[in-house]
């Protein structure tokens, strides 16, 4: 936890690149994901051009278990009913 809106949560993220992360405000219920995910065209998908694919997928995967009502992405706009929306997603990604 780091003191930033009113307590944010640090989430190791590699994939994208080794040391990225994501920060979950969970007071407001807002998260920070960083380049792990992308919202184009009003479809939320895993971020492209990954230094590891399978890594960045486990990352997803964790970033749809975070209770986060808005997601601001690392491309696009942001994510209304963030944790629906990455848990949809997360299903349909490969193991």
């Amino acid at each position: 936890m780091i003191d930033f809106g009113g307590g944010a949560r640090v989430i190791h993220t590699p994939g994208h690149t080794d040391g990225s992360i994501a920060l979950h405000l969970p007071r407001p219920g807002v998260l920070f994901t960083g380049d792990t995910v992308a919202h184009i065209d009003g479809q939320v998908m895993p971020g492209v051009f990954n230094l590891d694919r399978a890594e960045m997928l486990r990352s997803f995967r964790r970033l749809a278990e975070v209770d986060a009502r808005l997601a601001c992405v690392g491309h696009g706009e942001p994510i209304v009913d963030a944790h629906a929306a990455l848990t949809a997603v997360a299903a349909t990604l490969p193991s």
